[in-house]
């Protein structure tokens, strides 16, 4: 019998065929998570899905600032994943947006990492989406596509959505 991990390793890629967009997530309060992006899910998704575009996200934002998270890693000479490191992997990746999140303290927070992979996936500019006062989370700065104009563009590329 494999072992769990490889397991998933042989069946993740049946996931890959036709993704727009592939979220490549790592844990703000463990930096060693971000070796695992550089290791295998760049090399991964530039394997099985090289025209996708991909978000780079950190999780778990509010442990950055989280007081048992920073004595933890103080003991071993760490901190947590700092913005501007994200930002400089994600520019290392070629990933097309950097994101951060957090789920304890917002459901926007998360809302905002799809929302940034479709505007991703359809080719709109992620520089620029602003956050807005309201529920919604971010909008486009000039003017968000209608819906008809969306469903136009994709109509013939409908799809699952698949979460890993």
């Amino acid at each position: 019998m494999l072992e769990r991990s490889a397991y998933y390793d042989n069946v993740r890629p049946l996931a890959y065929p036709d993704s727009d967009a592939v979220l490549i997530c790592f844990d703000i309060s463990r930096p060693e998570t971000l070796d695992n992006v550089l290791k295998k899910w760049q090399g991964e998704t530039q394997e099985y899905c090289p025209s996708a575009k991909v978000v780079l996200v950190g999780c778990k934002l509010d442990m950055r600032t989280d007081l048992n998270t920073l004595r933890e890693l103080s003991k071993l000479r760490l901190i947590p994943v700092t913005h501007e490191q994200g930002t400089s992997l994600a520019r290392q990746i070629g990933a097309a947006a950097y994101a951060e999140c957090t789920s304890k303290n917002s459901e926007d927070s998360v809302r905002d990492v799809f929302h940034i992979a479709t505007v991703t996936s359809i080719g709109y500019d992620t520089q620029r989406l602003k956050r807005s006062g309201s529920r919604r989370g971010l909008k486009r700065a000039s003017q968000n596509p209608q819906h008809s104009e969306i469903m136009e563009r994709r109509k013939d590329r409908a799809k699952s959505c698949t979460l890993m």
